[in-house]
């Protein structure tokens, strides 16, 4: 159902926010992307089933070209409660979503929480340095508020949901869409062309395979530690820093790199007692030494340390509690995809995933404007590393503060929140908050 067909049952106010929503992306859909000429390819066969793979195939789908003419090729979505990949979804991210589908933000946010738009929704995002004392009790330096000021925004920031929950309601409110879904694991090229519905099909890779369709793999340098979890609130309730409708990052520096903490309110069907997420994650470079196991666990007992000292406790660990090591792609430069090919997460991923809540963001708006490049005859590959620059700036200095100048970074907490987080943080509030 396309955000039009829905607007005769809204409130007129509803009406507006949703249409400034779409308005804006679509500017910045046109800023980005031109008409070349007619589309190159008559059909398109998508590997994958992550956020950018459907917002790509969902925009291809509605489009009048290629309708009828989109495949899918990936396994089910699994549903579990384990929380693995991302969390943090932007009010911005949910803005490209909804549009790449055709629906509103509460339509999404309904089918990947079960809950309205408020209710996993934060509209301030506060931080402070962390440290554990001798007593082993955590204390917290001064907060400031670096996005939605001292009231908080009156638009959404982030809401709180689980990766695989997003993609399943992406799923849901696809179902109309006419896409065919092949539910088998994309082997070569010559098979995903086989399962094209036409003559000039572009094969589009959007799996964790950089080899599927014959690109060579690049060695990754960096590689992200993390842990995340979900948590219920303690019966004394929670405590400060952490407050309602507000996300909270607790930086906490050890031997040279601060771990970056990020608590935020969150709503998952399969886990409906947990009211909120945290993560912490820590980014190395490959050849450095580090030991994973070691790291994990240290960070594990930050993640339940810092919960514990905020009220809250984690809701069944045993089962919900990820830890990953990933590694890192690199900030600039991806190469373009060869003739007849879109290597789709290559050309949106950049610099360290699960570390600045970049990942959902660069995966819908990678996908929605790769749909509209090729629609438009465009070069995909081109439109997005250009669209996309200004959130792999952000994830590089941000890497840059947490990892090469770790002591200066925290004294400046300790001095100014604001004046630390100033840029690119709340600099970069357009690329967090949905755009009404």
């Amino acid at each position: 159902m396309s955000i039009d067909q829905t607007m005769g049952r809204m409130p007129i106010g509803f009406q507006s926010v949703d249409r400034v929503r779409e308005t804006v992306t679509r500017r910045i859909i046109d800023k980005n992307t031109r008409r070349v000429g007619a589309p190159d390819y008559d059909s398109v066969v998508v590997a994958g089933n992550g956020i950018g793979a459907l917002s790509f195939a969902a925009r291809m789908a509605r489009s009048d070209e290629f309708a009828g003419k989109v495949t899918i090729v990936a396994p089910p979505i699994e549903e579990t409660r384990k929380l693995i990949n991302g969390v943090s979804l932007r009010g911005r991210a949910a803005d490209y979503i909804s549009s790449a589908i055709g629906c509103t933000h509460t339509q999404l946010v309904q089918a990947i929480t079960d809950y309205g738009s408020g209710k996993p929704a934060c509209y301030r995002q506060t931080s402070s340095m962390a440290a554990q004392g001798r007593d082993g009790s955590w204390n917290f330096s001064r907060i400031g508020a670096w996005q939605g000021g001292h009231g908080g925004s009156d638009r959404p920031i982030v809401y709180g949901a689980r990766n695989s929950r997003v993609t399943g309601g992406m799923w849901d409110l696809m179902a109309d869409l006419g896409i065919r879904h092949i539910e088998e694991k994309a082997e070569s090229a010559e098979r995903m062309r086989a399962m094209a519905n036409g003559t000039r099909p572009l094969l589009v890779n959007a799996t964790t395979n950089p080899r599927l369709l014959g690109a060579e793999a690049t060695t990754p340098v960096r590689m992200v530690l993390a842990v995340q979890v979900p948590f219920m609130v303690k019966p004394g309730g929670i405590a400060y820093p952490l407050q309602s409708s507000s996300a909270y990052a607790p930086l906490i520096r050890r031997n040279g790199i601060i771990d970056v903490g990020y608590f935020t309110p969150f709503a998952d069907p399969l886990s409906p007692r947990s009211t909120w997420y945290g993560i912490f994650a820590r980014v190395v470079d490959v050849g450095s030494g580090f030991d994973k196991d070691e790291e994990l666990a240290i960070m594990t007992d930050e993640l339940f340390g810092v919960g514990d000292a905020l009220g809250l406790e984690p809701d069944d660990p045993d089962e919900t509690l990820a830890r990953a090591l990933v590694p890192a792609a690199g900030f600039w430069g991806a190469p373009a995809s060869a003739p007849g090919t879109l290597e789709l997460k290559r050309a949106y991923s950049g610099g360290a995933p699960c570390f600045y809540a970049d990942g959902m963001i660069s995966a819908a708006l990678g996908g929605l404007l790769a749909a509209e490049a090729v629609m438009k005859g465009d070069d995909a590959d081109r439109v997005v590393r250009r669209a996309l620059r200004p959130l792999r700036w952000h994830n590089y200095i941000w890497w840059v503060e947490t990892t090469r100048i770790a002591v200066v970074a925290d004294a400046l907490m300790r001095l100014n929140v604001n004046l630390a987080m100033a840029y690119p943080h709340t600099a970069g509030m357009r690329l967090w908050a949905a755009s009404a």
